[in-house]
């Protein structure tokens, strides 16, 4: 599959669109990513697919990619460290595009509780914190699926 990462309504998997990966909703641009960053997001994309077709439910995508360089020619933000705006681990998988923080209209807690279960099955890891949104990553259990941030 081919991707125009330059159009935003433009789908990076099933579910997911160029838009929902780039965003940065603090300065409301969207991040433009290296070929790396590109595998990685396709990766998550397909991940965040599963988990979707598993809730049941459409997901409403908070933060997907949060680079230490943000790539956004003509921007006054192009350059600048995303990640570190809005607070983000120095260690996040955020910044790689491998970490999606989400809700599906339901108390994130009862989403929590649901996947579980299915860390394994799905391979992928989740927060354990309390808040208004689900955060997944594909990074390896470190100990754990179900970790503490």
């Amino acid at each position: 599959m081919t991707i125009d990462w330059t159009d935003p309504k433009a789908m990076v998997s099933k579910h997911f669109s160029v838009h929902e990966c780039t965003w940065l909703p603090s300065w409301g641009i969207h991040h433009i990513p290296s070929d790396d960053e590109k595998a990685n997001l396709i990766r998550q994309a397909q991940k965040m697919d599963q988990i979707r077709d598993f809730v049941g439910k459409p997901v409403n995508i908070h933060c997907w990619i949060r680079p230490g360089s943000v790539n956004c020619p003509g921007s006054q933000y192009h350059g600048q460290d995303y990640n570190a705006h809005v607070g983000g681990a120095s260690h996040s998988a955020h910044k790689l595009g491998l970490a999606t923080d989400w809700d599906c209209g339901e108390d994130c807690d009862t989403t929590r509780q649901t996947l579980l279960p299915e860390l394994d099955n799905l391979d992928i890891r989740m927060e354990n914190h309390q808040g208004p949104w689900v955060h997944n990553d594909v990074m390896p259990p470190n100990p754990n699926r179900y970790f503490i941030p």
